[in-house]
């Protein structure tokens, strides 16, 4: 079987099995989703029972499945209590969490890289000691704490960023929300190109490209990076997951009305529909960037996609 088609295979397999455990999670929780809706009001029993086989909740937990697998493959993702299109709410809410996701992982990527490239030039010197007390640091702060330290500071007191809310727009609205998820990933980002690099700079390779004459920054950026970096590529494709946790607890804390605070506000209300939505979304979106970042491996190295072949 062809590579990427086996990926694909393993995609679609990953897929139905974690959204099933989420869908049984999910309702199996104790609640009353109709009583929740209903608020101090009496329920009929005709009317309770009008909606409970309208939203299936009188069928076995296995069959409701079934059914929210059949509409999921007309594009439905299904309706609230109150009516409410799932679809709708994903809608509104995923390009904020998007915007937010896409600048955390920038920001990783660049200040990352850039600190573990700049580290590796010059082992156990003054910056490679900075770089590393720098992603310590920002490992040991959890995101919560960093999040209200960052609005406190730069938000409140300095004026340089909005507070809370995306009325300002991208990338201003986001730029500290997103600095303050990215922070967890740049010190493996940054550990794991100084690393990489240390090991790359002394390959055969290398050192017959330095006794060609070129220079130190052609050195680096055409022949260790370039090959230093697959680890990192496969760090930022798994990262996308941890990247959409925490924009889930941040928007929270800015008031970003992604899709941290649907998830919120759904769990709240006991709308399962909603929570399994979200949550089947957002695995979509991991098993997506992880297939794009194996195709990346084989852009950047062709010999992967031959061994494979071979084997």
């Amino acid at each position: 079987m062809h590579p990427v088609l086996n990926r694909l295979v393993q995609a679609v397999i990953v897929f139905f099995g974690t959204s099933l455990l989420v869908f049984l999670a999910v309702f199996a929780l104790p609640g009353d989703p109709l009583g929740t809706l209903a608020g101090d009001a009496q329920l009929t029993d005709t009317v309770r029972r009008n909606l409970e086989e309208r939203y299936h909740l009188n069928e076995p937990v296995l069959a409701q499945y079934g059914h929210y697998l059949a509409d999921l493959f007309r594009g439905d993702f299904g309706v609230t209590i109150s009516g409410e299109s799932v679809g709708n709410i994903l809608a509104n809410a995923w390009p904020i969490t998007a915007q937010l996701a896409l600048t955390a992982w920038i920001i990783e990527l660049v200040i990352g890289i850039g600190l573990g490239a700049l580290a590796a030039l010059k082992p156990g010197g003054a910056f490679d000691r900075f770089a590393t007390s720098t992603t310590i640091l920002l490992l040991a702060v959890p995101t919560f704490v960093l999040a209200f330290f960052a609005q406190q500071v730069f938000g409140l007191r300095l004026g340089w960023f909005p507070v809370a809310g995306a009325a300002a727009g991208w990338p201003v609205a986001f730029l500290l929300p997103a600095a303050c998820i990215a922070a967890l990933g740049i010190g493996p980002i940054a550990r794991l190109t100084r690393t990489s690099m240390l090991q790359t700079i002394t390959a055969d390779y290398v050192r017959t490209a330095r006794s060609r004459g070129i220079t130190p920054w052609q050195l680096h950026t055409r022949h260790v990076l370039r090959n230093a970096i697959m680890p990192v590529v496969t760090y930022l494709g798994l990262d996308l997951g941890a990247l959409l946790g925490g924009a889930v607890l941040v928007e929270g804390i800015f008031n970003l009305p992604g899709i941290g605070r649907a998830l919120f506000t759904a769990i709240n209300t006991q709308q399962g529909s909603v929570v399994v939505g979200i949550v089947t979304a957002g695995v979509f979106v991991v098993l997506i960037a992880n297939l794009l970042v194996d195709l990346l491996h084989r852009a950047l190295d062709p010999r992967i996609g031959k061994e494979t072949s071979n084997a």
